[in-house]
């Protein structure tokens, strides 16, 4: 998982978005939503670049669900013979993107910012979810409800179903424990084993990274500083 910095001056010189990229880069109002769209989307590709050989503004992506073929998928490098899958995520001063040879995904929300979690309680958590829930201290719910949604927000990028998949739907242990994958009952079946895993994103932020894979995984944390280009 790759930590980017968030601010024009790290990516000025960088022309290696697209135009579709560089056309929705300047539809945002506020500047820190043009920094941060900067951030995750330049700094994707130098990093896809440096890891398959491409230069990054040769660097085609697609959305084709990978369920049913639809454009609404989780975007993933295209027209290349390659295994590697990448997840983007930003939220408050975060900008980050994990890369792996196996199905990923990965979240991080601001606690402070966004809506009302009494609210969203129903739509985000599931029964057995909200009745631990409910149960917690007020000045514990608020952190544990955004734990319990970024790491579901991660396991469905990880998956590809996105908001196809209710997130009620889906059980996880509760906050206190290491993340875990408890039931999944929503209709569409999964692709492979899940493995969760929260990530220390610092005072104010819940963040989790979620793979399909069997297979033991070795998590890396860094920060990615671009050299002048």
């Amino acid at each position: 998982m790759w930590r980017l910095p968030v601010g024009s001056g790290h990516w000025d010189g960088f022309d290696v978005l697209d135009e579709a990229e560089r056309a929705r880069h300047t539809r945002f109002r506020q500047a820190a939503d043009r920094d941060r769209y900067r951030a995750a989307h330049v700094g994707a590709r130098l990093l896809l670049g440096g890891y398959l050989g491409v230069p990054p503004d040769r660097l085609r992506f697609s959305q084709h669900c990978r369920h049913c073929g639809a454009g609404h998928g989780k975007p993933m490098v295209a027209d290349l013979a390659t295994k590697l899958d990448f997840s983007l995520t930003h939220s408050g001063s975060w900008v980050a993107i994990a890369v792996a040879a196996e199905p990923v995904g990965l979240d991080v929300q601001e606690l402070e910012a966004g809506p009302d979690v009494a609210a969203l309680s129903r739509a985000v958590l599931s029964p057995a979810e909200l009745r631990w829930w409910t149960g917690q201290p007020a000045d514990a719910a608020r952190s544990a409800f955004f734990c319990y949604w970024a790491r579901k927000e991660a396991l469905l990028k990880a998956t590809g179903h996105g908001l196809a998949v209710p997130m009620d739907t889906i059980t996880l242990a509760p906050p206190v424990e290491p993340a875990r994958l408890v039931e999944w009952a929503a209709d569409r079946p999964l692709d492979g084993p899940v493995q969760l895993q929260d990530l220390e994103a610092g005072p104010g932020y819940a963040a989790a990274v979620a793979m399909l894979s069997g297979l033991p995984i070795r998590l890396i944390q860094a920060e990615f500083r671009p050299m002048d280009p």
